[in-house]
C-alpha cells in the first residue's frame, strides 16, 4: 500500500514538472502518458524500462508526452 502522502509527492520520470501517478490496483499510472509502473513488495519501481506501455505504443519515445516533448524537425 502507498501512503497518500507519498504518492503526493510521486511524479512520473519521463516528465515530473507536468505529471502525477495515479494509483491503480498493484500499479502506478501516469496521469499524462498512461505508463504503468509495477509496485513490488510495497515499493514503487520507477523505472521506465520496467513499466508496461500503454496499448498503441510500442516504444517509449511513442508515448504522448514524448512526442510533445520533441523537437520538431521540417
Amino acid at each position: 500500500m502507498i501512503s497518500p502522502d507519498l504518492l503526493a509527492i510521486l511524479r512520473c520520470p519521463l516528465n515530473p514538472s507536468k505529471t502525477r501517478l495515479l494509483l491503480e490496483g498493484n500499479h502506478l499510472v501516469c496521469e499524462r502518458c498512461a505508463l504503468k509502473f509495477p509496485i513490488k513488495d510495497g515499493f514503487p519501481v520507477l523505472v521506465v524500462e520496467e513499466a508496461e506501455l500503454p496499448s498503441g505504443c510500442d516504444t517509449v519515445g511513442q508515448l504522448p508526452c514524448q512526442c510533445e516533448d520533441s523537437p520538431r524537425h521540417a
